[in-house]
């Protein structure tokens, strides 16, 4: 007669994790919230940037000297007109 093998499950075998109704909206908060933060870090980044960019890449993204000044000044959390677009 021959053995059954059963296989005992590695600590390494991906698992997939169940995510309960009751936590759903609390996840897409979360992710909500990580979205927000990317887009802020996003323009934090192009506002430190800005002031060091040659005239060429400025008018390869479409902006003056005078409003890279001013972008870079205003702060992060506020919508500019091209995020508004």
């Amino acid at each position: 007669m021959a053995a059954t093998v059963i296989p005992f499950p590695s600590p390494r075998a991906p698992r997939n994790p169940t995510v309960s109704r009751a936590h759903e909206p609390r996840l897409a908060g979360v992710a909500i919230l990580r979205g927000w933060l990317r887009r802020w870090s996003a323009r934090r980044d192009l506002a430190r940037d800005l002031p060091f960019m040659t005239d060429e890449t400025l008018a390869d993204i479409g902006l003056s000297r005078a409003e890279a000044r001013a972008e870079a000044r205003r702060p992060f959390w506020r919508l500019s007109a091209h995020d508004a677009a």
